[in-house]
């Protein structure tokens, strides 16, 4: 087995009131349909605030970075602050990460870098930046996860934890850095309306290591005990992410929450059995908030509480839907809460596909 022994999060400068975003939207818009929609759309959201690596959400602000009166930003432009902004922010979750253990990042000796993205490409990657700024090996075995969607974390985590069961020397740095707000488009469809409800910028960075590594106290460490992953067939044109002229467009429909929550339960059963996890009960469920309907949805038919999947919601409030690194927003508030014993997480995520990740651990 592998374990997760530090998770550092960050999110860019631009905190921004929902309120405050409708009317930047509505503005933008400038549709009356539109804009009835949006007032919905945001008021069941389940979220308070959203961050962005810009400052346009906001009127109140000086200045406009990309959004310049109503001229739409071409995918080039998009993708060039993108490519100011994403490292920085994803070095900052990297830092706060090592805050937590005590070996310094110069001292733990970083063998393996993953890096995750799906809001923006370019080569050299962000992978190669962070070698180079962090000063680690030239010779770092390092690779990346692009264009996967909400549920890349997942993929990452496992590569990591084979690479952990693989080396009991082995020190692996995973980090995903998620610029979504770059991409917005005053398209008036239902899709493009729901996806401007919901999407906010972040990073996310996990430490992992083998088991025989230490434990430290007073933070312990996230055992990984397994994964289980099935594709929906069914859902394939539900959730789609394409790369336009203009921008990386989400193409997220109506109907995914009402999907997810007619399979989750009998997906939850095959991902126990699968992990030999079914006589066990699960203290804590670490859910992807892709967005309110959904989380709703997946309590009802689960049968939860708001305190089984209070994190999932905490999140959402806090910082919306932030694509991949926002299960380990989750995971960051499961690992650091107060708990006395040992306890059983399962986590959920979904991306394109439509893709269900399933993961199980054992937090203490």
């Amino acid at each position: 087995m592998s374990k997760i022994i530090s998770i550092g999060t960050a999110v860019p400068r631009y905190r921004t009131k929902q309120s405050t975003i409708l009317q930047f939207m509505q503005d933008r818009y400038h549709n009356d349909t539109a804009s009835r929609k949006l007032k919905i759309l945001f008021n069941y959201s389940g979220i308070s605030t959203r961050h962005s690596v810009i400052p346009d959400f906001d009127s109140a602000r000086s200045k406009n970075e990309l959004f310049i009166n109503n001229e739409l930003p071409n995918v080039e432009t998009r993708l060039t602050i993108f490519r100011e902004h994403a490292v920085p922010l994803a070095i900052k979750a990297i830092e706060r990460s090592f805050e937590k253990i005590k070996p310094t990042l110069k001292d733990f000796g970083i063998t393996h870098l993953i890096t995750v993205t799906c809001t923006g490409l370019y080569a050299p990657g962000i992978d190669s930046e962070i070698i180079e700024q962090l000063d680690l090996p030239r010779d770092i075995f390092h690779t990346s996860f692009n264009f996967l969607g909400c549920n890349a974390a997942y993929p990452a985590l496992k590569l990591a934890d084979m690479i952990g069961k693989t080396s009991e020397n082995a020190r692996i740095l995973i980090v995903c850095v998620e610029l979504c707000t770059l991409h917005f488009l005053p398209k008036n469809n239902n899709d493009n309306l729901l996806a401007n409800t919901i999407f906010g910028d972040g990073a996310a960075a996990v430490i992992i290591v083998p088991e025989n590594y230490p434990d430290e106290k007073p933070y312990g460490s996230m055992t990984i005990n397994g994964f289980y992953s099935l594709l929906l067939d069914k859902g394939k044109g539900l959730m789609n992410w394409n790369i336009t002229p203009v921008n990386f467009e989400m193409v997220l429909d109506s109907g995914v929450p009402d999907l997810i929550g007619e399979e989750v339960e009998e997906l939850v059963e095959k991902a126990r059995r699968k992990l030999n996890f079914i006589s066990q009960k699960i203290d804590q469920w670490a859910i992807h908030p892709g967005g309110k309907k959904i989380l709703d949805n997946i309590k009802k038919q689960l049968k939860l509480t708001d305190h089984d999947m209070q994190y999932s919601y905490k999140v959402l409030k806090e910082y919306g839907n932030m694509s991949s690194p926002t299960i380990l927003f989750v995971l960051n508030e499961i690992m650091y809460a107060p708990h006395n014993n040992v306890e059983t997480i399962f986590s959920l995520g979904f991306g394109p596909g439509l893709n269900i990740e399933t993961a199980i651990f054992t937090n203490g």
